[in-house]
């Protein structure tokens, strides 16, 4: 990765700092690692967005990694690839859709939890996932006009973006209409439906088993291409092994509820995996997410959970942790051999 433009600050794990170096007589010097600030609600406008076959990570200089200060020093290293193990993911600081992992043609807000439709049934994920626990989120459906449609629910990353949520083996949802729920785009009567002005819960319970590592990847190892200035890893969606690898989780369930009201457990023993909350959407159909930790409709009856928001500081600690676990198992980690 050559020619990296000048950097200012950047943020990650809740905090932000400087990233220029400091040369003789303290005169400040823009190094290799120097990325541009990120904009409000910490993503850049302009970004690569998730396709077949392919996934990117956002990533930011590691301000902890070994062998920092001699990359930024090295002569031999200017205008060289960056070594993916001198960055590191970006945490979001907010539970919020997902720009990069979204069908481009939905409209996002820029508070970024308000979705609108297009013309054809697309879908669209939130920053944070889960792969164990119960965990809520809420969807207000602001704008239903006729011949629209929404469907509320959970997926996965390898769940198709190009097509209504609860398509593939990835995703679970229950649509607007008819009250159907879908899954593998099998369709099943499970409600009276939803509408305008209506406020939909989602409720997801998975219970841990022991010997999963539940830590996020570190992407350490990935490579890091350069877009608009940012750094961000590449990554395979491993598509075929995912899909392979599907196993049920025996006690885990989806329910809903419409304005604070349980309408019952729609899927049961759903497949293990990460899950993140999801939305798609036929037409010009107009919704905004909630994420707590306060809702419109607290869920009558539902057994103790957290709000989705409370993802953000678990997964802080867990991407911490994942990193560290990286430099401990590549003890003696050098610039000049970095591909293992």
């Amino acid at each position: 990765m050559s020619d990296f433009k000048d950097g200012g600050t950047g943020r990650g794990r809740g905090t932000k700092r400087k990233l220029e170096n400091t040369g003789p007589g303290g005169k400040k010097t823009k190094g290799e690692l120097a990325c541009p600030p990120l904009p409000p609600n910490g993503y850049p406008k302009e970004h690569p967005f998730n396709r077949d076959g392919y996934r990117y990570v956002l990533a930011e200089p590691d301000p902890h990694a070994p062998c920092r200060q001699e990359f930024d020093e090295s002569q031999d290293m200017a205008g060289k690839p960056i070594p993916p193990f001198l960055c590191r993911v970006v945490t979001p600081e907010s539970v919020l859709l997902a720009l990069q992992d979204r069908a481009p043609q939905l409209t996002v807000s820029d508070d970024r939890l308000w979705l609108t439709g297009a013309k054809f049934y697309c879908t669209a994920r939130a920053t944070h996932g889960v792969k164990k626990g119960k965990w809520y989120f809420e969807v207000r459906v602001a704008d239903l006009p006729e011949g629209t449609a929404v469907r509320i629910g959970w997926a996965q990353k390898n769940g198709n973006l190009q097509a209504p949520l609860g398509f593939d083996k990835f995703g679970y949802s229950c649509r607007s209409r008819k009250g159907t729920k879908f899954h593998d785009s099998i369709g099943k009567h499970y409600s009276d439906g939803y509408g305008q002005g209506d406020v939909v819960g989602c409720l997801l319970e998975m219970p841990e088993t022991k010997g999963i590592d539940y830590l996020p990847p570190t992407c350490k190892d990935k490579p890091l291409i350069k877009f608009k200035s940012h750094l961000y890893y590449e990554e395979k969606d491993e598509m075929q092994e995912n899909l392979k690898a599907l196993k049920p989780l025996e006690g885990s369930k989806i329910s809903y509820f419409l304005n604070g009201k349980s309408l019952g457990v729609a899927f049961t023993d759903i497949y293990r995996g990460e899950y993140y909350p999801a939305a798609g959407l036929f037409k010009q159909a107009h919704i905004k997410f909630n994420f707590g930790p306060r809702f419109k409709f607290p869920p009558q009856g539902a057994p103790k959970f957290k709000a989705m928001s409370e993802r953000v500081r678990e997964l802080e600690v867990e991407q911490t942790m994942s990193d560290m676990r990286f430099f401990s198992d590549k003890e003696g980690l050098k610039i000049d051999s970095y591909a293992f």
